[in-house]
């Protein structure tokens, strides 16, 4: 059912692989990257998925390649440099963005978030006298879902409205007045609304939208020129196509078997849980600076968003079923027999991305698809990411 996807929109279906094991060495360094990941590209576009790109790039070698359509009308072909919307994928960025403004001082992570809001809100939101930023980024505050606010109300809201600019008191007010989960502290809920709210923070702390502060101190010193907040900043270069099909249920919004261009509906929506629409290659560049020594993200920025005492036990979207699986400030931490890696993908109506590093041989992988949140497309990119993955993990199944 879709219905179960928009419960937890942005967030990537778990990968069901079997109990493996992990060899001792990465592959060899002489692989013809090309040889090997455009066949897998190739073969990853069908019916259910238009087009795709790949980003593969370690300290032996890089890849870049796409297959298939960027518009199915116009059969325009995939293009390498196409910019789309990163859907939680982004959380990484609003994640460093409040990182960044807790080591200036402007804000504290474990602060209440009383600290910043009006008693008028505050009051609509159950334990937000507990409540703390970091509570928000990790996912433990245990505040309400807001895709879980009745029979699709927030897309239904959305797609109403998808000429208007929506920022993060839209998906909020779904989660207003709404029962918990959990106390603050007390568990761990994938929560898209824990974001938004962060969002509302951070514009009434900087007393203007974060995309500013974002481009200010991300993205012009990461030197990601391909890359924009949507929804608030100008479109340069254009958004790309994201390309839905309702194939299961009749009283969703749109209309049964027919491919919806949601570039208009997405495009629009300027939130901090999905902030970012961005290219391979800048994608893969904002998560190595977050994992790997540079001049933008000091190491105490670096600790407060993946450093062992600060990581929460979660679940979700982790690729091998064997690891230990852990949720930062932004990002998942997954290690399986002592080699970690860090990822976080997010799907949108119409988008899929996959974004992972792994520290041993300097690797990203980066992939996107221009469909989502559909069973056929999310199933096959999701292999297909895995595949990537494990070409250089080696992983094999235990005897």
């Amino acid at each position: 059912m879709i219905k179960k996807y928009l419960l937890t929109v942005l967030l990537i279906v778990s990968m069901l692989m079997p109990d493996l094991v992990v060899a001792n060495k990465l592959l060899s360094q002489d692989i013809d990257y090309s040889n090997k990941y455009q066949p897998l590209l190739d073969n990853l576009v069908s019916k259910h998925i238009p087009g795709a790109v790949l980003l593969v790039e370690s300290k032996h070698a890089r890849f870049i390649g796409s297959a298939g359509f960027k518009d199915l009308e116009k059969k325009q072909p995939m293009t390498t440099d196409v910019v789309m919307p990163n859907g939680s994928a982004g959380k990484k960025l609003t994640a460093l963005l409040i990182a960044l403004l807790a080591e200036e001082g402007i804000v504290d992570l474990d602060s209440p978030i009383s600290t910043y809001l009006d008693k008028e809100l505050l009051g609509k939101i159950q334990y937000s006298n507990r409540m703390t930023l970091r509570h928000l980024l990790n996912h433990t505050s245990g505040i309400f879902e807001y895709n879980d606010a009745s029979e699709y109300a927030f897309f239904k809201a959305q797609y109403a409205q998808k000429n208007k600019v929506t920022t993060d008191m839209f998906p909020l007010s779904f989660a207003l007045n709404q029962p918990a989960d959990f106390a603050p502290g007390k568990g761990y809920s994938y929560s898209n609304t824990g974001y938004a709210l962060a969002g509302v923070i951070l514009e009434r702390v900087l007393k203007e939208h974060p995309s500013k502060a974002i481009r200010k101190r991300i993205l012009e010193p990461l030197e990601m020129t391909s890359s924009y907040s949507k929804g608030v900043e100008k479109h340069h270069p254009e958004l790309a196509s994201g390309f839905f099909i309702n194939d299961e249920d009749p009283f969703f919004p749109t209309p049964l078997n027919v491919w919806v261009d949601t570039k208009d509906i997405i495009g629009t929506t300027a939130t901090s849980d999905a902030p970012l629409a961005s290219n391979v290659n800048d994608m893969a560049k904002l998560l190595r600076a977050i994992v790997r020594k540079n001049n933008v993200v000091s190491e105490n920025v670096r600790t407060q968003m993946i450093g062992e005492e600060h990581l929460i036990e979660s679940w979700g979207p982790r690729f091998y079923r064997a690891s230990d699986f852990y949720y930062g400030l932004g990002i998942w931490v997954e290690e399986i027999n002592g080699r970690k890696f860090y990822h976080h993908g997010g799907t949108e109506i119409g988008y899929f991305t996959q974004n992972i590093y792994i520290p041993e041989g300097d690797v990203s992988i980066t992939a996107f698809a221009n469909c989502g949140v559909n069973d056929k497309c999310e199933e096959a990119f999701q292999n297909f990411t895995f595949e990537v993955l494990d070409s250089f993990l080696n992983v094999t199944t235990g005897t």
